[in-house]
């Protein structure tokens, strides 16, 4: 009996070890954000005149500190139609804004995309699918403590506006003491939505982590366009349907 427990023991350690110290550091802490705080920081020539805004366009309202743990991508799920409605046919992406808090000045790799989702009918999940387009690495040079709005330009095909795409942040190194804080919403934050990979797959952080406050910021700047790329996922009011199901 007492090698059986023994067994067991190590075992359960040997998951830890391989899953690293990023699982056990991994806690959800909160603190209010000032939305009148904000600072943008856009990087590369102005893009074209937006049309639209796509993905969470709420005010921010928590920060999560200490969360960030680089390599990592975070990605939110966004309905376009939602937002975007005066681009009936499609729509493109020409900027990506992606809001965090700073402590101090810190220097951040850091890159975007946009995804198809893939639709899960086991979970009832939309999850990350297929990229679209990506802007590549920047060095995003953060002069002074604060909340930033960080703007990175991407080239991205004409996409169907009834359909759910990702909005992806991916950070690869920061070169600040303190990692950048999240920021979201003030809730309550939605399942199914808010993505994350640090390296063992991609988490629903709402469903990872109690306390979770709200649904990440996240969003686009946006113009009409037609026609767009053809996909092959259902459309979302097919997958609406389901849920109706």
């Amino acid at each position: 009996m007492r090698r059986s427990v023994m067994c067991v023991f190590v075992i359960a350690v040997l998951v830890l070890l391989l899953a690293g110290p990023a699982a056990a550091q991994r806690q959800v802490t909160v603190e209010p954000v000032d939305p009148d705080g904000i600072r943008p920081l856009n990087i590369g020539p102005a893009g074209p005149a937006q049309a639209c805004q796509v993905g969470n366009l709420n005010a921010p309202a928590w920060a999560i500190p200490g969360f960030i743990l680089p390599p990592e991508e975070y990605k939110l799920v966004f309905d376009p139609s939602a937002t975007c409605g005066n681009c009936p046919m499609g729509f493109d992406v020409s900027t990506v804004h992606v809001l965090l808090q700073t402590s101090s000045a810190c220097d951040i790799v850091m890159a975007v995309d946009v995804e198809e989702v893939t639709y899960s009918a086991d979970s009832l999940c939309l999850m990350p699918g297929p990229e679209w387009c990506n802007s590549g690495l920047f060095t995003v040079a953060l002069p002074q403590a604060g909340v930033w709005n960080i703007g990175l330009p991407i080239d991205c095909p004409c996409l169907f506006t009834q359909n759910m795409f990702l909005l992806s942040f991916q950070i690869q190194s920061v070169s600040c003491a303190t990692v950048p804080d999240l920021i979201t919403d003030a809730g309550p934050p939605s399942l199914c939505t808010n993505w994350n990979n640090y390296g063992t797959g991609w988490i629903d952080l709402v469903a990872t982590f109690t306390g979770w406050p709200g649904d990440l910021i996240f969003f686009a700047d946006a113009e009409c366009c037609s026609p767009p790329v053809p996909i092959d996922n259902k459309t979302w009011g097919d997958i609406k349907s389901l849920y109706r199901d």
